[in-house]
């Protein structure tokens, strides 16, 4: 290996000292170049991405944060009057949704009613929802059952129809 090297040794040696010093400085300012552009420049520009885009994550979190309030006051406001053309099924269901209930099923009845089936629901949140169809819409339970399951929630089936009829 001595060999491979021996023509850089004896050009080295040609050398006098003030231009020894002179190529050391040099290959040092080349190493500091090097270390720069190969290692502290990518990294400073990977840590300016990451800021950027938890800034940008940021500004979705609040955009997303302010619109969800918005939705929730906006869910929560009572509508001014009844909407007497929208269907049964589609208040039962939106009001549903309004109370974190899951609907497993709407039957359309013939005279008018409609049957509809939760398998398990908090049992505050259903009682709430027929309150809501009754005051809101005017949308009463004709039947009902309830079976109560554990930790507060149940399964539930009402036949509703509109003004109590």
């Amino acid at each position: 290996m001595m060999t491979r090297f021996a023509p850089v040794r004896a050009w080295w040696e040609g050398l006098s000292s003030r231009e020894q010093v002179m190529m050391a400085v040099l290959g040092a300012l080349a190493m500091v170049l090097l270390v720069s552009l190969l290692i502290i420049q990518p990294l400073l520009g990977a840590h300016e991405r990451a800021r950027d885009s938890y800034a940008a994550s940021m500004r979705l979190y609040r955009a997303v944060e302010t619109d969800a309030d918005t939705l929730q006051v906006l869910a929560t406001e009572v509508p001014v009057s009844p909407v007497p053309d929208q269907s049964l099924r589609a208040v039962a269901g939106s009001m549903a949704l309004r109370h974190d209930i899951a609907l497993a099923r709407m039957v359309p009845g013939e005279d008018g009613g409609l049957t509809v089936n939760i398998d398990r629901a908090e049992t505050a949140a259903v009682l709430a929802w027929l309150v809501d169809l009754d005051q809101r819409y005017g949308i009463r339970a004709q039947a009902s059952t309830l079976d109560r399951d554990a930790d507060g929630f149940v399964s539930a089936s009402f036949v509703l129809s509109r003004g109590g009829a």
